[in-house]
């Protein structure tokens, strides 16, 4: 049996059928697989090449901001800030005393209070207490006020308040009509020394 041969026509259409799977092939398979990879490597490469920068930058600045830190190390007016220069132990119940005075000050009551390890962080000593204080909300108030607004500088941490509320006895022995919060709190009250040059 002989079967006609195909026309030009047929053999065009065969042809350009057969170049556009070639070029899907090529498109899905080499642009896409292989210039995908291409791509990722390429942002990959801007990430780092970005990061770089940043970090060449901040090498840059970095003796100018060692100097500026000594220079404010150097600073007498930031020798305020300190807790005066003592040994950590003693400046330790030196922070006691303070916190107590502070606490009494304010009408609270002091429950308990204990030096903490000392800890050094960047050149400096921390020198913490922790306190348990009770009193009405005034009373928190101003002791925690006082202890953030004096100088040396000294900080709080671990803050933890817990209310009751009770009814308080009256001169006559009868307990009140009406209800009163108390307030107990925890606390951690840091400050900070110079380290000791050797």
């Amino acid at each position: 049996m002989n079967l006609p041969s195909p026309s030009l026509g047929h053999r065009l259409t065969a042809l350009l059928l057969l170049a556009l799977v070639v070029s899907l092939l090529y498109v899905l398979l080499v642009d896409q697989l292989w210039m995908g990879r291409y791509r990722i490597y390429q942002t990959n490469a801007e990430r780092l090449m970005d990061r770089l920068h940043n970090l060449e930058r901040l090498a840059a600045a970095r003796p100018e901001l060692e100097n500026a830190i000594q220079a404010i190390r150097n600073d007498q007016r930031t020798t305020a800030y300190f807790l005066p220069p003592a040994p950590p132990a003693l400046a330790a119940a030196d922070l006691q005393q303070r916190v107590k005075a502070l606490v009494e000050g304010a009408e609270g009551t002091l429950l308990s209070i204990q030096a903490l390890p000392v800890v050094e962080e960047g050149g400096m000593v921390r020198v913490a207490v922790s306190a348990v204080l009770q009193g009405n909300v005034d009373a928190l108030q101003k002791v925690l006020h006082s202890l953030e607004s004096q100088v040396p500088l000294l900080f709080i941490d671990n803050l933890e308040v817990t209310a009751r509320q009770f009814r308080p006895r009256l001169p006559n022995g009868t307990i009140a009509p009406y209800t009163r919060v108390q307030l107990s709190s925890q606390m951690e009250i840091s400050g900070y020394l110079r380290k000791e040059s050797s």
